[in-house]
């Protein structure tokens, strides 16, 4: 049985303004991203299936052509392929949780 704590998992920076926090297994991979105002935008896709759940703050979330506006304890799916973004609002930083399926081995 593998434990951890989010607060002994390595903080990696991925701009000046964004951290994430990275706990895998074989298939599947979660992800504590921290995000401040001031992230410029990200519009990005990847083959892997992602579930983004919002803990902290207000974002808005592109994925295709669709915007919403998501508050703590949103959650959307983004499948595979799938253009999306994610947008801080306001000036309260955003925490949010991914899970990936397969794991992103750019991320370990």
């Amino acid at each position: 049985m593998e434990i951890a704590n989010w607060k002994n998992i390595e903080k990696k920076p991925f701009h000046e303004t964004a951290v994430r926090q990275v706990f895998s297994g074989e298939n599947v991979m979660l992800v504590l991203n921290t995000i401040e105002p001031g992230f410029p935008p990200f519009p990005h896709s990847h083959p892997h299936e992602q579930l983004l759940c919002i803990l902290e703050g207000e974002c808005e979330v592109t994925v295709g052509e669709e915007k919403k506006v998501m508050k703590p304890g949103d959650m959307v799916r983004i499948p595979p392929n799938a253009h999306h973004d994610l947008s801080v609002i306001g000036e309260q930083r955003v925490v949010n949780m991914d899970v990936f399926s397969p794991i992103r081995e750019d991320y370990l």
